[in-house]
Order: structure tokens, then C-alpha cells, then sequence
């Protein structure tokens, strides 16, 4: 990698994966990084992937691209999921980058903390740290989700990461200048742990540089939709739990609502979809068709960490939402102002039922929803991504 022109200064985004505005949320957080850093430096991004060719974004980045690559073993096992382990070629190009210290150095998400280490030190004593999720926290909450579920070997898997996260968290995050979360209160709590200089709350962002082009929801619709990434367990578990306990009483009330369900799901999932009558869409390409189509968007999640992109797509699309409360966690929304909130599957069917058969209701939260996503959760492309670069490894 060359050192950065000297006309800005520079920042670094060290990431396992390329940014990019659209995909799933981890690309999605690191593009709002991208966009910030770009903004005030000159910015190099520098990617550690896991799959030999990581897709590039559909939209220039906003600054030069570097991936590096490893093939031999890994310098430390530490035998923890997601964790990445540097070779020694990786531990060595990220030990030589060139050029002064930059103005700030972001390290996307807590498990590629043993990357970070092999920065210079003068660059490492600058680094600041995005965990996005708190990952000890989100892998209990995956184990109360195996425990609700019965899979026990699974719950007992998961606690044993938690506890080993959250023993790292504690020896490494007190190394960072600053800590990032996503969720204000995963970020009030980490607040409290001894020797962290600082910790913010850095909640996710979407592209939004106008007005939705969407129609308004269908008159007289009766679909709901569901968008996530089924692979992952919360988001299985709550298209299963809406399907098995709110569903049937949702039926009840409007016999010919439709569900939607779109994203990545195997073979297994796909089948218990079908057999309770949900409509799968294998991994859209353009998620405006099902939000035009769609009359309401569903959340009923009820795991993992962070704060949910799914929620902020709902107001961008311009489609009132029924979530969970862990769905909402993190943002400071009011429930029956900007979205509807239930925990229990009777009163979450009731929701839907309002929100399909109450114009009304549907257009006042349309239009809270997206008040606060301007106001709070929005990048405005146009005016960050201004002297960016096509991508390029």
C-alpha cells in the first residue's frame, strides 16, 4: 500500500469486509464507516477477507481499496467463532503499512482485534474500535434462543463463547482509544468497565439522499413482509415463531393476509415456510417489488445484538412496522408513535390486524418513522462519496 497524498489527512477502516451501501448488515456498517472517515480524510480501506474474492459494491467507494490475503496458519488459535487469526504474511503487511500515523484508524468489529495488534504501534495507540454488536451480549442472547428452542448442546456451545468474549472484551477493549456500539445501551453498560476511555453509541445508518419513489401501501392490501438474512439464527427463529404462534391467531382476524419472507433460507427452512403458508423470495436482488407490494413490514425478533437495518428499511421503503421490542433496541422510538411493539403473539397479531385494516394508523407511522430516520439514521451519498474512486483490489 503507498502512503496517502498529502493534501488531507488520512484514515484507515482495517475490515473483513468490503463496504457497500446495499447486502446485509455487516457491509452496510462498514459503508457508513467509509462514508464518515471519508468525509474528513483521505481514506484506505483495508480489507481481510474470508472468501478469496470479496464482492465489490455496486457504487464507487469512497477511497482506495487494499485487500490482503494469507494462506499459511494462523500465528495464535484461539478456537473462537468469527475470530480472525492473522499468518504470518497477513501479520506482516498490516506491520509494514506505510506512511505517517493516520488522523484515525477504525477497526471494524471486535474479532479482528488479533489483526489490529500487528498494526505499528504508533498507528495501533490511535486505533478506535467498532464492535457494532457487543459480542459476548449477542451470543448469550443466541443461547437463550437455543434454550427456547431446545437445543441445548447448541445453548450450551454458545454460552461458552460468551463467557470467552466476554473475558477478551475486557483484556482488549481498554487497549482502544475509542469504542463504538450500536445500541445505546450495550454502549451505557461497556461505559461502566474499568479502564475504557471513551464509548460511544454509533447507531446504524442507511443511503437516504431523497424521498422514497415507492407508492404508498396498497389500498386494501393484505401482505406482510419479513426481509433478513435466514441463515442467521434470530432471524429464523423469528420467521418460525411468527409463523408457529402468531400467525394462526393473525388469520383469525384478517383470513386473507399474506406473508412474505425474503432472504437467504436452506432447504430445511424453506420447507417449514411452505408447509405454514408463507411465500419465500430467494434472495432479491431489488427489495423495492416486495416493499411495494407489502402493507406492513413485520420484525418479530427475538435475539441477537445490535441494532436492526430491517427496522430503518421499513421507514425508508415507507411502510409501517410491528416489531418486537428486542427489534427495536437501541433506537429511541416511542411505541404506537413510530412503529407498533409487541412481545407476546396475541397482541402482535392484533397489530398487524391495525395496521392492515387502519389506513390511518398505517400513514401516522409511516410518516414518525420517517421523520426520525432523517433526522437520526441516515448517510446523505452525494455530499460524502464527493472525490471517491472505483473500487479496485
Amino acid at each position: 500500500m503507498s502512503a496517502a497524498p498529502p493534501s488531507k489527512s488520512r484514515a484507515v477502516l482495517l475490515t473483513h469486509v468490503v463496504p457497500s451501501p446495499q447486502g446485509v448488515g455487516l457491509v452496510r456498517r462498514a459503508w457508513r464507516w467509509a462514508c464518515e472517515l471519508a468525509a474528513a480524510h483521505d481514506l484506505d480501506i483495508v480489507v481481510v477477507p474470508r472468501e478469496a474474492d470479496p464482492p465489490l459494491p455496486p457504487v464507487p467507494l469512497p477511497g482506495r481499496l487494499h485487500v490482503l490475503r494469507g494462506s499459511g496458519p494462523a500465528l495464535r488459535r484461539r478456537h473462537l467463532a468469527d475470530w480472525f487469526e492473522p499468518d504470518a504474511t497477513i501479520a506482516a503487511a498490516l506491520a509494514g503499512l506505510p506512511g505517517p500515523v493516520p488522523a484515525r484508524i477504525v477497526v471494524f468489529r471486535f474479532y479482528l482485534h488479533d489483526m489490529a495488534a500487528h498494526l505499528p504501534p504508533a498507528w495501533r495507540a490511535v486505533a478506535e474500535m467498532d464492535c457494532d454488536d457487543w459480542e459476548s451480549a449477542t451470543r448469550l442472547s443466541l443461547a437463550g434462543l437455543a434454550l427456547r428452542r431446545r437445543r441445548l448442546h447448541r445453548a450450551v456451545k454458545r454460552l461458552w463463547q460468551a463467557w470467552r468474549y466476554r473475558r477478551l472484551e475486557r483484556r482488549f477493549l481498554p487497549s482502544y482509544r475509542v469504542v463504538h456500539l450500536a445500541a445505546a445501551e450495550d454502549a451505557a453498560r461497556v461505559r461502566r468497565w474499568p479502564g475504557i476511555s471513551e464509548v460511544r453509541a454509533t447507531p446504524n445508518c442507511l443511503v437516504v439522499d431523497a424521498p422514497s419513489t415507492l407508492p404508498p401501501p396498497p389500498e386494501g392490501g393484505r401482505t406482510l413482509l419479513f426481509v433478513g438474512a435466514l441463515f442467521y439464527a434470530p432471524n429464523e427463529d423469528a420467521v418460525l415463531w411468527f409463523a408457529r404462534a402468531v400467525l394462526p391467531r393473525l388469520r383469525r382476524l384478517v383470513p386473507e393476509v399474506e406473508i412474505v419472507v425474503a432472504g437467504t433460507a436452506g432447504p430445511s427452512l424453506r420447507r417449514k415456510l411452505a408447509a405454514h403458508g408463507l411465500t419465500y423470495a430467494h434472495a432479491p436482488v431489488d427489495l423495492r417489488p416486495l416493499y411495494a407490494q407489502a402493507s406492513a413490514v413485520i420484525a418479530p425478533v427475538r435475539g441477537g445484538g445490535g441494532t436492526k437495518l430491517k427496522v430503518l428499511e421499513a421507514w425508508h421503503y415507507r411502510r409501517p412496522l410491528v416489531a418486537t421490542a428486542h427489534a427495536m433496541r437501541g433506537m429511541p422510538i416511542e411505541a404506537g408513535r413510530h412503529a407498533l411493539v409487541a412481545d407476546d403473539a396475541e397482541t402482535f397479531a392484533r397489530h398487524c390486524a391495525a395496521l392492515l385494516t387502519d389506513p390511518a394508523l398505517a400513514a401516522r407511522l409511516i410518516a414518525e418513522g420517517e421523520q426520525l430516520l432523517r433526522a437520526q439514521y441516515s448517510l446523505a451519498p452525494l455530499s460524502l462519496l464527493r472525490g471517491g474512486e472505483k473500487p479496485r483490489a
